[in-house]
């Protein structure tokens, strides 16, 4: 995926958890398949999922091999455990969300190509000010307003370019900055802008797909309708509360950034800007080009619904501005088109690879029956207290849906949790909507959701790092999804 992880994994400097976790991953898988014959737990596709599902776990937690080598294994071990075919397994490779990701990644080096980034990273940074808690805190409110009204996707996409040029920015011209406290800052950037996407999506029924397969299942099965804006008196304020905590934790406790403002670097920025001159004329069709992807994700749904068009998705939109940007005359003697062939040697193929392994093992871990038995292993707390039920089902999702889809994981356990709730006779909202929310809530590893798999092709941070993070950031919105689904959302849409 990135030359770091690369070396990383192959150099004779490698890590101690680096090698344990070579060794781990298969041992786990190898103790998994000689027990698989005598365990009555669960089906024996479930348990050979199981084993699959730890190695790979163990290998994209410690980087013991490049992380696009480890997303290979569902490809390798599937159709031999009898868990899918070939054709099964391979699909998800090529699900459509990869193609978002790969248009995406196109648009942004076409940005990158023709400077367009520096530019607006130089205005931000004009607007905001070089202090480096500041800065992360305005690209976390921004990428968070925008997640609530398009894909967290499409969102950090858009921001990380920027976000990494600021970056640049400002380390280039703090030379009194440490090694370590650069390092800091633009893991706290990045994960910021990764994580705030993510909460960002939680506030509408738009944000993120769970929540509309929420209130369709509820309909559906119970004839509970709840409205976009019902759902926005849930779901914005967890955004408002769980956004500035995510923010303290990143920029205080997680990694201390401490860049205080300096009036050498705004005079270096305006110097930098009066540099660029005015727009050229690549800048401004890249611009155009995309402007027009801006806002064709954001009225996707408007349009498709008022002119009646079907198959319009977000994936589209993307490639065929990627497409154009490689027949659009780019106006400049230095190069033809606005893209060529060449320029795309620097995308970053291993993070499509990457997401379409975790792909793949989400959709065994639903297929297999051992997502369902994971959710029902939980019924039985139901008999102790509604609480530690909640507690129990929320904790067991955010980590489950570390490797999973945000969307498999929800489709598997709403009915499960519906089923408890009637057999309890308990409201199904009070088990459905923490459910829901804690399905978006992973921020562990690159593979839990597309903002976490982007910000980590940027190549700035580790597994590790992120990890850190995110165990964090896992039991806080464990804390506040509980509050809110015991007291909170009952008030609003019981």
């Amino acid at each position: 995926m990135t030359e770091k992880i690369t070396h990383l994994a192959y150099s004779a400097e490698r890590a101690n958890y680096q090698n344990y976790g070579l060794v781990l991953g298969p041992l786990f898988f190898v103790l998994m398949m000689l027990s698989a014959d005598t365990q009555t737990t669960m089906s024996p596709v479930a348990w050979n999922t199981a084993g699959v599902a730890l190695w790979m776990a163990t290998w994209w937690s410690t980087e013991a091999v490049p992380v696009p080598i480890t997303a290979f294994l569902p490809i390798v071990t599937f159709e031999m455990l009898d868990i899918a075919s070939l054709k099964e397994a391979a699909a998800p490779y090529s699900n459509p969300i990869i193609y978002l990701f790969l248009g995406a990644f196109i648009l942004a080096l076409a940005v990158e190509r023709w400077n367009l980034h520096k530019r607006i990273a130089l205005l931000i940074l004009e607007k905001t000010g070089t202090d480096g808690r500041k800065l992360i805190l305005g690209f976390m409110v921004v990428a968070a307003l925008l997640s609530m009204w398009m894909t967290n996707t499409s969102t950090t996409m858009m921001l990380m370019p920027i976000a990494l040029s600021v970056a640049t920015v400002i380390i280039e011209n703090t030379p009194q900055l440490s090694d370590k406290q650069k390092a800091q800052f633009q893991i706290a950037i990045l994960l910021g802008l990764a994580y705030a996407a993510t909460i960002g999506g939680l506030a509408t029924l738009v944000g993120t797909p769970p929540n509309a397969l929420l209130a369709a299942f509820l309909v559906d099965n119970y004839g509970i309708e709840v409205s976009f804006a019902r759902w926005m008196l849930v779901g914005v304020p967890v955004m408002v509360v769980m956004l500035p905590i995510c923010w303290w934790a990143l920029t205080r406790v997680l990694y201390r950034v401490a860049i205080p403002a300096n009036d050498k670097v705004n005079a270096h920025i305006k110097s930098l800007k009066a540099e660029l001159g005015p727009m050229s004329a690549p800048e401004k069709r890249v611009a155009i080009v995309f402007s027009l992807v801006v806002v064709l994700w954001m009225l996707r749904r408007p349009l498709t619904s008022y002119f009646n068009i079907e198959g319009l998705s977000d994936a589209g939109i993307v490639m065929a501005a990627a497409m154009v940007l490689f027949i659009l005359p780019s106006g400049s003697q230095s190069q033809a088109q606005l893209m060529t062939w060449h320029d795309v040697n620097r995308l970053p193929w291993g993070v499509l690879v990457l997401f379409g392994g975790g792909l793949s093992l989400a959709s065994a871990f639903s297929s297999s029956g051992l997502a369902l038995w994971l959710g029902e292993s939980i019924s039985p707390i139901a008999l102790w207290s509604v609480v530690i039920l909640i507690i129990a089902a929320t904790g067991l999702v955010i980590f489950l849906t570390e490797i999973t889809s945000n969307l498999a994981t929800t489709a598997t356990f709403l009915p499960v949790m519906g089923a408890i709730a009637v057999q309890g006779d308990i409201n199904p909202l009070l088990l459905c909507v923490p459910i829901t929310l804690a399905a978006s809530c992973a921020f562990m590893l690159p593979v839990a959701t597309p903002p976490n798999a982007i910000v980590f092709s940027s190549g700035k941070l580790s597994i590790p790092q992120m990890v850190r993070a995110g165990v964090m950031l896992n039991i806080i919105g464990l804390l506040l999804i509980t509050v809110i689904a015991v007291w909170w959302a009952p008030l609003i849409l019981l």
